[in-house]
């Protein structure tokens, strides 16, 4: 007897191939058969007549580090999506290793930059196999992979001052990369605009990516630039990849700011430049024309050496040099009214949701002094929304078939009981936005559109099992209308549950029916060595 039959559904097998009709039956957590008409009885049965089967989708690009250890709350936001696997530990933070000696820098670290309340949430994990012992016992929604972040590492060995490595503390960190790799880590992450992994250079990321192609493990790079300085960003991960021969995927792959506006043919000449040249280069991007990151972006390196405490001390007293570095980096993005104040953490609940623009005229400053005081009042810490892409370019980099799709975002609840305030809508819309997008615009066949979400970023990851609708693999799957599947969310209105989800299994587990998202967590960490 099967445990769960799915019959009658149009399966898109996430290969690139066109779409047929066929059951599925699933026995523990795999597919044990495919075939026109499954006849073996079964304890639960599916009928997705008039819906899409596809595998589950694979979140490439996300920051639930963290997220399962809020079990009381329903961390929801990314299951109801039809995502079943979120790669964590991008853009140079994630929440391991982490030793005795800095537990408390680097929880600041992540803190600051974090849309959930860490409170006395305490960073437990020294290593891969630690945080499988501890989501193991406080299970997710979705599965997790894991990458380890620059910016901890280096944060383990050097701390958070702006200075090169010795080759001591450069071998210290390979050995501690080494052991993550090791352990099950997929591969390392760099965020080339946060310190301290913005204080890396090219010596570094070398020596760090040599080891990761040892393990055939992957670069995740949010490039140090990805505005005015955008194509010499490039290039620096292209000379990383020629002296390494490591996989890059350049996260969330776009353009800020007007002046770089219609250069996407541009920035995709180079980076096929470099596949051409043999380089294995991916990417990936999230839907929406709007960006989301603290507003300490708006800080220079430099003013942000020593952490986060040291740097409000720097804002509370800005030197003239400070405030101009940053109104010009504001500028980059748009200017003052098109940051949009997501959550100043209670320090000033009336700020909240409203542009930093609005936030300066009633605070009478300037919106660069603002921006510091806003900063120094959270300790650091303001997510901000900034509107500073164009949608043509978008859509052109949507239609390359080397880039996947990731939210950049959490495993959120739907309601307010942990965060305040409208988070970005990547965090609860992104896949069915995408799918909804290239339906819109016309710009994939649907079997090649699935593929991107699904086979694409297994093959990056070398996930030998997920990723495609066979035989004996894991039976994580997803249905869903492809003619009505919609985001639901708006900047001001974030916490909504998208249109078209009907159901998501996770191996082999039914966790939404219906649209419903049930009680089941089941999401573990799975390990690259598996």
């Amino acid at each position: 007897m099967l445990d769960l039959l799915i019959k009658n559904g149009t399966v898109v097998d996430g290969t690139g191939s066109p779409e047929y009709q066929a059951d599925i039956g699933i026995k523990g957590e795999m597919i044990s058969q495919i075939a026109s008409k499954i006849g073996e009885p079964a304890k639960e049965t599916i009928d997705a007549g008039g819906y899409v089967v596809s595998p589950g989708f694979i979140d490439i690009h996300s920051h639930s580090d963290l997220t399962p250890f809020f079990s009381e709350y329903h961390m929801d936001s990314k299951v109801c999506q039809g995502i079943t696997l979120e790669i964590i530990g991008n853009c140079g933070i994630s929440n391991l290793p982490v030793n005795s000696t800095c537990r408390t820098e680097i929880k600041e670290f992540i803190g600051a930059g974090l849309e959930l309340p860490l409170g006395d949430l305490a960073l437990q994990d020294d290593d891969v196999l630690d945080y499988v012992h501890h989501v193991a016992q406080s299970p997710h929604a979705t599965d997790l992979g894991v990458l380890i972040g620059h910016g901890t590492l280096r944060g383990n060995v050097v701390g958070f001052e702006m200075r090169p490595p010795s080759s001591d503390e450069l071998k210290l960190m390979g050995d501690l990369l080494e052991k993550e790799l090791s352990q099950g880590a997929f591969g390392m992450s760099l965020g080339l605009i946060y310190p301290p992994s913005s204080y890396g250079n090219l010596e570094e990321f070398v020596y760090l990516a040599k080891i990761l192609k040892k393990h055939e493990a992957i670069l995740s790079v949010h490039m140090r630039s990805e505005s005015t300085k955008i194509f010499e960003a490039v290039e620096e991960m292209l000379e990383v990849t020629r002296q390494s021969g490591v996989h890059l995927e350049i996260s969330h792959l776009k353009l800020i700011g007007k002046p770089q506006w219609g250069k996407a043919e541009q920035l995709l000449k180079m980076i096929q430049d470099g596949q051409a040249e043999g380089l294995d280069i991916t990417c990936d991007q999230y839907p929406y024309t709007a960006t989301s990151t603290n507003l300490a972006a708006l800080v220079p390196g430099w003013a942000q050496s020593g952490g986060y405490e040291e740097m409000c001390d720097r804002l509370a007293n800005p030197e003239p040099r400070l405030l101009q570095e940053m109104g010009n980096e504001m500028e980059r993005r748009g200017g003052a009214d098109k940051i949009l104040v997501v959550s100043t953490k209670g320090a000033f609940p009336d700020y909240d949701g409203k542009s930093l623009k609005k936030i300066s005229e009633k605070m009478d400053e300037e919106p660069v002094q603002a921006a510091a005081k806003l900063l120094t009042s959270t300790g650091g810490g303001v997510p901000c929304c900034y509107f500073c892409l164009d949608e043509g370019d978008m859509l052109k980099i949507m239609q390359q078939p080397f880039v996947s799709v990731g939210s950049d975002g959490y495993s959120m609840p739907y309601d307010n009981s942990l965060i305040e305030g409208n988070p970005h809508p990547r965090n609860f819309g992104t896949f069915p936005r995408y799918l909804q997008t290239v339906r819109e615009h016309h710009l994939l066949p649907l079997h090649k559109a699935v593929y991107k979400i699904t086979g694409l970023p297994a093959d990056i990851l070398g996930l030998k099992k997920l990723g495609r609708i066979k035989e004996n693999y894991l039976a994580s799957l997803v249905i869903f209308d492809g003619k009505k599947i919609k985001d639901e969310s708006t900047y001001l209105d974030s916490k909504k549950q998208p249109t078209g989800i009907q159901d998501v299994i996770i191996r082999g587990t039914t966790v939404v029916h219906h649209g419903v998202r049930n009680e089941m967590k089941v999401g573990k960490v799975l390990l690259h060595n598996d």
